[in-house]
């Protein structure tokens, strides 16, 4: 309940499980039309912890959540269609009427799957249920929520944001946030004390987290936990004696 949520609505559709399918057509030899079970009996179950975040977050930002995500590689799904050479982007639309992109190359890779749970549970509504892209080195605009179908096109696609302006490519940028500063939000000269956050950087990871206490004209390395996969974001530490 406290992961981010952004889409384009005033209220989120309501999609009923029973009556939802996914189709995958487009530049296929072998269209596909999916049940919510048929899509998660066909294809393995995969989870992986993982950052999602907006492309409007601003720096130290509440846009960016972390959670284990659980669903089927979309590769698998794409691979069972039988893709026709020429295909350039895996073009998304949900049942809200966004749609969007993301290249086929990206679509292929194991870490991207189609979503149908979130810490082990289903899909809240707010979070796209019955079902939702996860693409772990893009931003959370191309994480398609609600999805309905699938289509490998041939050509370039401008999805909703696109349109309007906003990266196509949208590659997560490695960025960094302070959650706690200060024992219980206090510093005292002379008593050491907590500075600490998260950091994430796509798909790329994140080996080392460096703090200045004087603008940047000096650096200091923190204290960083092991991630809990190669596309969750990182808990850093440092010690500080004001």
């Amino acid at each position: 309940a406290e992961h981010y949520e952004v889409d384009i609505n005033l209220l989120p559709p309501t999609v009923e499980a029973e009556s939802w399918t996914l189709t995958v057509s487009g530049s296929v030899r072998e269209p596909l039309e999916l049940s919510f079970d048929g899509l998660q009996d066909r294809f393995e179950i995969v989870e992986e912890y993982a950052t999602l975040t907006c492309v409007s977050n601003e720096v130290g930002g509440e846009l960016v959540g972390h959670s284990r995500w659980g669903g089927v590689r979309l590769r698998d799904v794409l691979a069972a269609a039988a893709p026709l050479p020429g295909g350039e982007d895996v073009v998304l639309r949900a049942a809200d009427g966004y749609s969007d992109s993301i290249p086929l190359e990206v679509a292929t890779d194991p870490r991207v799957i189609i979503a149908v749970s979130q810490n082990g549970r289903p899909l809240t509504r707010e979070h796209g249920f019955p079902c939702r892209l996860r693409v772990p080195p893009i931003y959370g605009m191309k994480n398609v929520k609600w999805l309905q179908s699938i289509a490998i096109s041939p050509s370039d696609y401008q999805g909703y944001w696109q349109k309007r302006g906003w990266s196509d490519e949208a590659t997560v940028k490695t960025q960094s946030r302070i959650d706690v500063a200060g024992d219980d939000l206090t510093a005292r000269v002379g008593r050491p004390t907590w500075i600490a956050g998260v950091a994430w950087a796509g798909d790329r990871g994140i080996r080392r987290v460096e703090v200045s206490l004087d603008a940047g004209t000096t650096w200091r390395e923190a204290r960083v936990r092991e991630a809990l996969g190669p596309v969750s974001w990182v808990q850093w530490a440092y010690r500080w004696t004001p």
